[in-house]
């Protein structure tokens, strides 16, 4: 029975026992992944496997631990028979069964806490690992386009990380390593020949069932990639459905879904079959060769080369060796094989994305470190300019004073231009952006976005609640509140449950103008030096939009602001107004 209220579920029993090495409510900040054009799969693979040594390092000595603890029980067992039970000493013997339980309890506590602490590092690694892809998809250094993440990320953020973060396989082999050292030591003390078949024929073996699982690695990449396919195909048939039905289209879409499906299927047919043919191989070589060290174990006993209590022991020993060797030869080597062909897709990605990596970037200290307090309205130094020109057409520059709230009215087409060249620099020619006079591509990404915030028209939200879709790191409460009061927030709040209120998957439970104004206050939140909005308003009702208007010049007092819009009520408020529209378009 467990216990109400127990945040982990225990029992009435195991309540009170303490619980360490628990993961962090909040996911730890974290460095990306360095990827260079050199950078191979396996090197990947084990850059990703060795980034938590502070968690993998004792859990891989806590799980030699327990697998010397599974080895030592044989042991003690065939010691105890022979000066205990066959010479009747009851002291020896409770001594011997004292020290068998204090041997199970060690082991049990190792494997315990190795298991924890490989959990935590996963979720670590996992995190880092889905962060770098994130910060890589969300914001390219190359000069493609900006698109949404297609399904291909998707599966890669899931199934591939997964498999690639899989950093058990740094702890409990090197565990069952040394558990299969320390029998073949205590075979060889108790007979020299089979100390040296074990020494000898466990490397031969692990090797060979290395050898075989080649064809499984290319199966499982070709099933992976044929995987990640079809779930991109069927998040574009969801997302564009309106528009299939509205072509008549549903039955060819249908069809070709139903294609990539059944290759996929066939893909996973060839995969399992290749892990079946793998493991039935692994087994068969690994038990061949358990098998003739138990015979050769009997055969040394009937001769009288070893004791009832050693026979016991090295029987006990060779049954012990057989459960890590399966795990090395079952388990690890086919989860090093899918983690290298996950890596490989995982390099693809991240090199598709980064289309230009030599890319000149320099940290600019003069415009750094001039930085707006997020805790206060007072600026702490000077915010800096920014500049921006389109060159298509009659090119006119936009120049954002600081401390400035800018209107421009512009068309869709070059308002979203505009948009595009703001969130990335250098990935328009036709769209150049400079702050304090140095071009924005120079920046490093990181601190050009510490500098520049762009709040696009269509915000994303993400599932979980309000308060998860506006809090920031380093961003103050006040703040926050200032921004939720700036937007227009407080009168669907109470009605969603307050700030722990469920948003819904991409936002569903609220209205489309409720998910814009959370959009809002989440720019807002940012507390950014400089702020572009783009159109936040044209989902809110004309009330609402005065009220936000009148509210954002002092929720951004100090800072600079650019309105891409063409709300009356919004440009009203500015300071200043331009006007990027066609000559035959502006009234």
């Amino acid at each position: 029975m467990t216990v109400a209220g127990d945040p982990l579920g225990r029992g009435w029993l195991t309540r009170w026992m303490p619980v360490f090495w628990q993961a962090p409510s909040l996911p730890p900040d974290t460095a990306p992944f360095r990827v260079a054009t050199n950078t191979t799969p396996i090197r990947l693979l084990r850059a990703v496997m060795f980034s938590a040594k502070r968690y993998t390092t004792p859990a891989a000595a806590l799980s030699a631990l327990h697998q010397v603890g599974e080895a030592l029980v044989p042991l003690i067992a065939g010691v105890a028979i022979d000066q205990a039970l066959a010479t009747g000493d009851l002291g020896l013997l409770l001594f011997w069964l004292a020290l068998l339980a204090v041997t199970f309890l060690g082991l049990s506590l190792g494997f315990r806490f190795a298991a924890q602490l490989t959990a935590l590092a996963i979720t670590h690694a996992q995190h880092r690992l889905r962060a770098t892809l994130s910060r890589r998809v969300l914001h390219p250094t190359g000069s493609a386009s900006v698109s949404r993440p297609d399904g291909g990320v998707v599966s890669a953020m899931t199934n591939d990380v997964a498999r690639v973060g899989a950093l058990w396989l740094v702890v409990f082999p090197l565990g069952e390593v040394a558990g299969v050292v320390f029998i073949a030591v205590s075979l060889l003390l108790l007979n020299p020949l089979l100390g040296l078949v074990v020494l000898i024929g466990a490397p031969i073996v692990v090797w060979l069932m290395g050898a075989l699982s080649g064809r499984y690695a290319r199966a499982s990449r070709e099933y992976q990639t044929l995987l990640a396919g079809t779930v991109a195909r069927a998040m574009d048939l969801v997302t564009g459905y309106r528009v299939i039905r509205g072509i008549r289209a549903e039955t060819e879409a249908t069809r070709r879904y139903q294609d990539a499906s059944r290759e996929t299927l066939h893909g996973a047919y060839r995969s399992v079959g290749a892990l079946g043919r793998f493991l039935a191989g692994s087994d068969t070589i690994s038990g061949v060769f358990i098998a003739g060290v138990a015979a050769l174990s009997v055969w040394f006993a009937i001769t009288g080369q070893l004791s009832i209590g050693g026979m016991i022991a090295a029987v006990g020993l060779t049954q012990a060796l057989l459960p890590p060797m399966q795990m090395l030869t079952g388990n690890a080597l086919p989860t090093w094989a899918a983690g290298v062909a996950s890596s490989a897709r995982l390099l693809e990605l991240l090199r598709t994305e980064d289309a230009c990596p030599d890319r000149q970037v320099r940290r600019h200290a003069s415009v750094l470190n001039p930085r707006l307090s997020r805790d206060s309205s007072d600026p702490v130094a000077e915010v800096p300019a920014m500049e921006l020109t389109i060159t298509s057409g009659a090119p006119q520059p936009v120049r954002v004073s600081p401390g400035e709230l800018l209107g421009v009215r512009a068309d869709d087409r070059t308002a979203a231009c505009a948009v595009a060249g703001l969130l990335r620099p250098g990935s328009d020619p036709k769209v150049a952006v400079t702050v304090e006079g140095i071009p924005a591509e120079e920046f490093d990404p990181a601190d050009y976005r510490a500098l520049v915030v762009v709040a696009p028209h269509h915000g994303a939200l993400f599932t979980g609640t309000i308060i998860d879709n506006l809090t920031l790191r380093g961003s103050p409460s006040s703040l926050r509140d200032a921004a939720l009061h700036a937007a227009a927030c407080e009168d669907f709040l109470e009605v969603a449950g307050g700030l722990n209120g469920q948003a819904g998957e991409n936002g569903n439970r609220l209205s489309g103008g409720q998910r814009q104004r959370l959009a809002l206050a989440r720019g807002l939140a940012t507390g950014a030096p400089i702020l572009v909005l783009h159109d936040p308003t044209t989902a809110v009702d004309s009330v609402t939009e005065a009220r936000i208007a009148g509210r954002l010049r002092e929720v951004r007092l100090a800072r600079s602001t650019l309105l891409l819009t063409s709300s009356p009520a919004l440009l009203a408020v500015c300071d200043r107004i331009i006007d990027l529209r066609p000559a035959g378009a502006a009234s």
